[in-house]
C-alpha cells in the first residue's frame, strides 16, 4: 500500500491506536490469567487510563483533518477517485471509526472501561460462589452505561440497533429477529425430532484427565492447525477466549476439567479458530482496518466452523483418535472412532453454553439474546434476571438451572459490557455453514486430508477467502464473494438435517 501524504499520518494515528489497544488487550489479558486478585483496583485505573487515550486519539482533530481531503465525514463520500480498493476501505473504516470514537466522550470512555473491570471482578467472584446479588449492583452499573452509549451513539428505530452496530455494522435488530426466528423454528424442530428418536448406543469415556496432559494435547493440536507457540500462548481462564494482540503475538485460554476432556479440547478448537483468523490477517497492514477482522460475527464464523464443523466431523476423529490414545491410552484404548463421532455428536440440551452440542447452542445464544434485549429497553430488571433465565431455559431446551452458576452467571459477556455481542455467535454458526458448504465443493478431498492430520487446503482456503482481506470489503461483501450466497439459514439448516438425519435415523 502506497503511504502518500496525508494518508502517512493517518497511518501513523491509526497505528499509534492500534498499539495502545495492544497494550489494553494485554492486560486485559493478564487479568483473566495470572493477576493478584488484590490488585483490581490498580488494574481499572490502568485501564480506564488506556482506554481513554486510545480514545482521544482516534477521536482527535487531526484524525478528522487529515480524513476529511479524502473523504466527505458526514455523507462518505470519496473526494478523490484515483484510490484503490484498499485505500477506499482504509478511508470507509477510519471514517466509521473517527465518527464512532467523536460521539462518546472520553470521560464516558474511562468510566465504562473502568466500571467493566471491576464488573468483571465482581463477576469471577459471583460466579465461583453462585452468587448472582454479588454481582447485581455492578451489573445494574453497566446497563446504565450501555444505555448511555446508545444515546450517544444514536439510532433510529432501538437503543439495541446502535450496540449491536459495534460487532456487526449495519444489522439491525428489525433485520435481526426474522433470521433468528427461522433458526430457533429449526433448532427447536430438529431437536424435538432427535428428542423422539431412538438415540445410538453410546460408549463412556470415564477416569482422570490430568490438567497438564490436556494443556499439552491442546498446544500440540494449535501447532498441527497452523499456531506455533512462538506466536501464540495457550492459558487457563474461568471463561475461555482469544485476544489477538498482533499477527504475531495471540493468547488463547482454555478452561479444563479433569474428568471431561472434551470441554478443554472444544475449548481450544473454538478459541484456536479465531487466534488462525488474527494470526493470518495481514501484518503488513498491522495498525490500520486492512489487519483486523471485519466483523465479530465472521470473526465467530472462524471459531464455530473449526469447534463443531470441523471438530465434530468424522474425519477429524480418525485423527484425533490417535492423538487421545497418546495421551490417555487407559481411556481410549478400546473405543472406535466412529463410538467416539457418535458419542461426541449426541444432542442433549445442557445448562452450559460453552459445552452445548452444536444443534441446541443455538438456543442457548437465542435465550440470551432475547434476555438482553429486553433487559436494554427496560422491561427486564436486574433483579428478574436469574428467573427470566430459567423460565426461558425451560421453555427452550427444557431445563432448570439448579444455581446461578449454571444459569445467568456462566457467561463473562454482560459483565464485560458486551450488550450485543451474543448474537454474533449465532452469526457464526450461519456463515461457517455457508463456508463449509462450499469447501465441501471445492476441496472434495478434505476429509481424507483431515484424516491424516493435514489442515493447510482449509486453512489456505480461509486465509485466501477470508483472513488476508481484512476490512477491505464489508461482512455481507466479503462472504458473498467467499460463498456466492448472503447471509441466510438454508446452508446451515442443510448442514445440520443432513448430519443428525444419518446419526439418529430420522
Amino acid at each position: 500500500m502506497k503511504k502518500r501524504s496525508p494518508f502517512s499520518r493517518l497511518y501513523k494515528l491509526s497505528k499509534e491506536a492500534s498499539l495502545l489497544s495492544g497494550i489494553h488487550a494485554l492486560l486485559e489479558w493478564d487479568q483473566e490469567t495470572f493477576l493478584p486478585s488484590e490488585a483490581i483496583t490498580p488494574r481499572s485505573e490502568q485501564l480506564s487510563l488506556l482506554a481513554r487515550l486510545i480514545h482521544e486519539k482516534r477521536a482527535s482533530r487531526s484524525y478528522g483533518k487529515y480524513l476529511s481531503p479524502w473523504i466527505d465525514l458526514t455523507s462518505g463520500e470519496l473526494q478523490r477517485h484515483d484510490l484503490t480498493q484498499e485505500e477506499k476501505a482504509l478511508l470507509r473504516e477510519w471514517r466509521r471509526d473517527y465518527l464512532l470514537a467523536t460521539k462518546l466522550p472520553s470521560s464516558f470512555v474511562e468510566e465504562f472501561a473502568w466500571t467493566t473491570s471491576a464488573s468483571i471482578h465482581a463477576w469471577t467472584e459471583a460466579k465461583q460462589t453462585s452468587n448472582f446479588s454479588l454481582f447485581a449492583p455492578h451489573l445494574q452499573k453497566v446497563i446504565d452505561l450501555c444505555r448511555k452509549k446508545a444515546d450517544f451513539l444514536g439510532y433510529q428505530e432501538h437503543a439495541y440497533d446502535a450496540l449491536l452496530d459495534l460487532y456487526e455494522p449495519g444489522l439491525t435488530l428489525s433485520s435481526l429477529r426474522p433470521l433468528f426466528f427461522s433458526m430457533k423454528e429449526l433448532l427447536m424442530n430438529l431437536v424435538q425430532k432427535i428428542v423422539k428418536a431412538s438415540p445410538p448406543t453410546l460408549s463412556k469415556i470415564e477416569g482422570i484427565f490430568p490438567s497438564a496432559a490436556q494443556q499439552k494435547l491442546g498446544q500440540e493440536l494449535l501447532v498441527t492447525l497452523g499456531l506455533p507457540s512462538s506466536a501464540s500462548r495457550l492459558d487457563l481462564s474461568s471463561h475461555p477466549f482469544c485476544t489477538g494482540i498482533h499477527p504475531l503475538d495471540i493468547r488463547m485460554t482454555t478452561r479444563i476439567h479433569e474428568d471431561n476432556p472434551f470441554s478443554s479440547l472444544f475449548s481450544v478448537l473454538h478459541e484456536g479458530g479465531h487466534a488462525l483468523y488474527h494470526r493470518n490477517l495481514p501484518k503488513e497492514h498491522y495498525g490500520t482496518p486492512l489487519c483486523e477482522a471485519v466483523s465479530y460475527g465472521i470473526d465467530e464464523s472462524q471459531s464455530r466452523f473449526f469447534e463443531t464443523i470441523l471438530g465434530k466431523s468424522l474425519p477429524f476423529w480418525h485423527f484425533m483418535r490417535s492423538k487421545l490414545q497418546t495421551f490417555f491410552p487407559e481411556q481410549f484404548s478400546s473405543i472406535s472412532t466412529e463410538e467416539l463421532y457418535l458419542l461426541i455428536n449426541q444432542v442433549e440440551p445442557t445448562f452450559i453454553r460453552v459445552e452445548a452440542d452444536e444443534v441446541t447452542y443455538g438456543l442457548h445464544i437465542l435465550l440470551r439474546f432475547e434476555l438482553e434485549v429486553a433487559i436494554l429497553e427496560g422491561s427486564l430488571q436486574v433483579s428478574e434476571i436469574p428467573d427470566a433465565w430459567n423460565e426461558q431455559m425451560q421453555k427452550l431446551l427444557g431445563l432448570l438451572p439448579k444455581n446461578d452458576r449454571e444459569g445467568c452467571l456462566q457467561d463473562i459477556h454482560w459483565a464485560m459490557g458486551g450488550f450485543g455481542y451474543f448474537p454474533t455467535y449465532a452469526l457464526g454458526n450461519l456463515l461457517a455453514a455457508q463456508l463449509f458448504t462450499r469447501i465441501e465443493q471445492q476441496i472434495p478431498l478434505w476429509g481424507q486430508q483431515v484424516e491424516n492430520g493435514n489442515f493447510s487446503a482449509i486453512t489456505s482456503w480461509l486465509h485466501a477467502n477470508i483472513h488476508q482481506h481484512g476490512k477491505t470489503y464489508e461482512a455481507k461483501d466479503l462472504i458473498l464473494r467467499a460463498t456466492g450466497e448472503p447471509l441466510g439459514v438454508t446452508a446451515y439448516k442443510n448442514y445440520l438435517e443432513n448430519k443428525y438425519k444419518k446419526i439418529y435415523a430420522l
